[in-house]
């Protein structure tokens, strides 16, 4: 994909000075002491004057916009940190928190699914007490509790309960209920079964209906002094092409509404080996959200700080079971992933990530096979290469999925975007 490149700013000249100075060449020079000859001699001299100002105001009115525009391409200085917390992550993010509480602006939970339209449940993997810890933490500190609401409903049952206006309806009542029951300081929705289950063919259909349910559900929370926040995969323009991305969830007519968009500027590959997210797809995110709101001033960076290991060939004959295929790495694990495989990763410059392979033998006994595999992953050179993407076109902030993947090099990457990273918090 091609990413627009940024267009630069000219000024022109104005030929109202050399037209003055026409004027005022061709006056009579009149050495005549009389009063007529005096007054011929005053208004030249006015004129003059009139377009030395004239020149004065417009230098003066063509350098402010000149400062102007390049202020309004100075990166930010801070952009405000946002993280989910998928409760798998719980083990490390509960002592992160401790130690990196004070810069995050939201957190969101990530354990509560919506499996019916009237039904908002706790995953059931997620340990009562390792959330109840997370919970307490969080509330004794200053980041605001966003929980994110997943979609867990099978394929087509969302957009079924959202086309009915009855149904919808008992949707954003559950979810207003939710968030004044937990004391909650506003709501994420993250509905992904539109993009990746329920088929492009739907999406026509299902657009509108979405943005009527935001829209009625951010005057519910807002009235209740609350906040709603969608993180949802990317677009790339403001069309509904083929090339357009996800344009079922209509960035354009839903930001007058939210209070944030969260670009979920990730996942570039997942079933094919490849990068997690390039350089410049992310940045083509980014253009093409703010080419469809308009504006950056809601939009919110998915940053990854995670990686995928995939086999890519075989030799020999595999056991029947534990074959591993597809795994996920995070910064937090792959140094040890890579000691353990006497790796070499590589930076791939085009990416902005780092890429290694290794073989891994694969053994029951009777049978065994050598897999070659192949990772891609993000660190923390990655998650400054894109936050200084976040701060070139002033978004609103970045969002770290996920707290828990994170390791002590990923907050050196953010702390070094930060003016005053002994600030209790990101300022907002």
């Amino acid at each position: 994909m091609s990413t627009p490149s940024s267009g630069s700013t000219s000024t022109g000249s104005d030929n109202s000075a050399d037209a003055e100075a026409e004027a005022v060449g061709a006056a009579p020079n009149d050495t005549d002491a009389s009063a007529d000859g005096d007054e011929r001699q005053k208004y030249p001299r006015r004129r003059l004057a009139l377009g030395a100002l004239l020149l004065l105001l417009l230098g003066i009115v063509g350098a402010a916009l000149i400062v102007s525009r390049e202020e309004s391409r100075r990166p930010k200085p801070d952009i405000p940190l946002d993280a989910w917390v998928p409760y798998w992550s719980l083990e490390a993010s509960v002592p992160e928190f401790r130690a990196r509480g004070r810069l995050l602006r939201e957190v969101s939970p990530f354990w509560f699914n919506a499996v019916a339209a009237d039904q908002i449940v706790i995953d059931p993997n997620a340990s009562q007490e390792l959330t109840d810890e997370f919970m307490t933490k969080v509330r004794g500190s200053r980041a605001d509790i966003v929980p994110s609401i997943v979609d867990k409903m099978a394929a087509g049952e969302m957009a079924a309960v959202l086309a009915d206006p009855v149904t919808r309806r008992q949707h954003i009542d559950t979810i207003v209920a939710f968030a004044a029951d937990g004391d909650y300081d506003g709501i994420d929705l993250d509905y992904e079964q539109f993009a990746f289950s329920d088929g492009r063919s739907t999406w026509a259909d299902t657009r509108p209906n979405w943005v009527a349910f935001v829209a009625e559900l951010a005057e519910d929370l807002h009235d209740d002094g609350r906040t709603l926040t969608v993180s949802i995969p990317p677009v790339y323009d403001a069309e509904q092409t083929s090339s357009s991305g996800f344009w079922v969830y209509d960035y354009g007519a839903i930001v007058e509404h939210v209070d944030r968009i969260r670009i979920m500027a990730y996942d570039f590959s997942v079933g094919d080996p490849g990068p997690i997210a390039p350089i410049d797809w992310v940045e083509t995110t980014i253009t093409g959200a703010i080419e469809a709101t308009g504006s950056p001033d809601k939009l919110v960076l998915g940053l990854p700080a995670y990686g995928r290991n995939w086999p890519i060939a075989v030799e020999g004959e595999c056991p029947e079971s534990d074959v591993p295929g597809r795994t996920s790495v995070s910064a937090r694990s792959i140094d040890d992933l890579i000691e353990r495989r006497d790796a070499q990763p590589v930076w791939v410059e085009e990416t902005g990530e780092w890429m290694f392979e290794y073989d891994l033998e694969i053994t029951d006994g009777t049978t065994t096979c050598i897999q070659t595999r192949q990772v891609h992953y993000v660190d923390g050179d990655g998650v400054r290469l894109r936050m200084d993407l976040a701060r070139e076109y002033q978004l609103d902030g970045a969002s770290l999925w996920a707290l828990g993947f994170d390791d002590d090099a990923v907050w050196e990457a953010i702390l070094s975007t930060i003016s005053d990273p002994n600030a209790t918090t990101v300022p907002s």
